[in-house]
């Protein structure tokens, strides 16, 4: 692993040459196969993670079977950090959605980088503001808008760093309820009826976008 390697990382880019060698130094990539788990929820924490290459999903289960998806981090991503910082147990897992490479650093590296280096801190720090300001917008959600208009919040969501046209993805029902915190049967509704209404096609686990500026008004976002 090189230093040109590390500068490809966004999580990474702030830092200058000596520090990216420092991280070098203490990091180790570590590959995952799709469906591969990175750690459960209650496990304790010993490393932060960023990721590399691949995706990763973060979910809690509640009970035998129902499960709450988080998100999906993608390169450059990070996560690991709360039980680290907090001195407590993973407070949800996490799975590798594709086959994934991530950096791994141990808690005591990571504890000495948050330390050593302000432009590190303050990454992980706005990061960490906007995850909890997007928790926020999620509750806000659940309390007030319909099945139909979180599907539709949770589409663009999904698919904002997509960049073909239409926008396309590939993604089951079932990620779909677990990314709502829902079942599988108000989803299928819901998918439906946007169908019927022209504004998304769903066919086999892809999803089209026929009409965002519709998707964006039941959302509840501007356009």
């Amino acid at each position: 692993m090189t230093v040109t390697i590390l500068k490809q990382v966004p999580f990474f880019s702030g830092l200058n040459n000596t520090e990216l060698n420092k991280v070098l130094a203490i990091a180790r990539v570590k590959k995952y196969t799709s469906g591969q788990m990175v750690f459960a929820k209650e496990d304790l924490g010993d490393n932060f993670f960023v990721v590399k290459t691949g995706r990763i999903k973060i979910f809690t289960t509640v009970g035998s079977e129902k499960r709450k998806t988080f998100a999906f981090l993608k390169k450059g991503d990070f996560f690991g950090e709360m039980s680290l910082l907090g001195g407590k147990t993973r407070s949800a897992s996490a799975q590798a959605a594709d086959d994934s490479e991530l950096f791994v650093i141990p808690k005591k590296s990571f504890k000495m980088l948050i330390l050593e280096n302000p432009d590190f801190t303050l990454k992980l720090l706005y990061t960490l503001t906007d995850r909890l300001n997007k928790a926020d917008k999620e509750i806000e959600s659940m309390l007030f808008h319909n099945i139909l208009g979180r599907l539709a919040d949770a589409i663009l969501e999904l698919s904002k760093d997509k960049h073909t046209k239409p926008v396309k993805m590939a993604i089951d029902q079932n990620e779909l309820a677990q990314y709502l915190g829902t079942t599988r049967v108000p989803v299928c509704r819901a998918i439906n009826t946007l169908k019927r209404s022209g504004v998304i096609d769903y066919h086999r686990g892809e999803l089209i976008i026929l009409n965002s500026e519709r998707l964006h008004s039941i959302a509840g976002k501007a356009g």
